[in-house]
């Protein structure tokens, strides 16, 4: 099943709103990877809670994708992580169409997508992801594979996206380097104009430093250099 129609001079002007769209600021997650563990953290928590089939499952939302001509076909579900900007849009359109989701979703604004809606569910998780961008998104979902309620809490889902981020930053934070004090930065130096010290370094004293011994065998460098 496609959600589009015949093929027309909508494809041409469609072909220039995507063309103009590269040229436009991100909004959140838009045009974004999600991190590969946070994306299977919510994959695992959706298979045990709903049971849908791990092997029937569609991302429509990719960067230069486009959700409306993609492919659904019967029986598959959506578990992706669309643009935020959009995202009442996208749950309008899949309602119309039947088709089964469960979609990342801002949490600070969960409860006004697609507003008035009572045949969906928020989840809300409130739990932080990290996106590959480095925006830290506190993040909810909306689904309609839920039968029961408009809006559930789910603590489990939180804790295991919690996890996935937690493991991602760690693995992601730097090494800490303790300069020697004949090293100057401007980190270092950046407070002396406050308290009105006037400091100079003669050119006959110094020289320009781009990595530390200790920084090669990482391949690493000083930040802005040091002298």
């Amino acid at each position: 099943m496609r959600l589009d129609g015949q093929v027309g001079f909508d494809d041409i002007d469609d072909e220039y709103k995507r063309f103009v769209d590269k040229f436009k600021p991100k909004k959140t997650t838009d045009d974004c990877y999600t991190p590969e563990n946070i994306y299977a953290a919510v994959l695992n928590w959706t298979v045990g809670e709903y049971g849908v089939d791990p092997e029937k499952i569609l991302r429509p939302f990719y960067p230069g994708g486009d959700y409306i001509r993609a492919e659904y076909p019967p029986g598959y579900t959506v578990v992706d992580n669309p643009p935020f900007s959009i995202l009442s849009e996208i749950v309008t359109v899949y309602m119309r169409a039947k088709i089964p989701f469960l979609l990342f979703a801002p949490h600070l604004t969960c409860m006004n997508i697609a507003a008035g809606r009572t045949d969906m569910t928020r989840l809300i998780c409130d739990g932080r992801v990290t996106y590959a961008n480095g925006a830290q998104v506190n993040t909810d979902f909306v689904t309609n594979l839920d039968p029961r309620y408009v809006v559930r809490t789910v603590p489990k889902l939180r804790d295991a996206i919690m996890a996935a981020d937690k493991a991602n930053t760690a693995a992601k934070s730097l090494p800490v380097y303790k300069y020697p004090p004949e090293l100057v930065t401007a980190a270092d130096i950046g407070f002396l104009p406050r308290y009105g010290v006037e400091f100079n370094l003669p050119k006959d004293e110094a020289i320009f430093v781009r990595t530390l011994e200790t920084m090669k065998a990482e391949g690493r460098q000083i930040f802005g250099g040091v002298t």
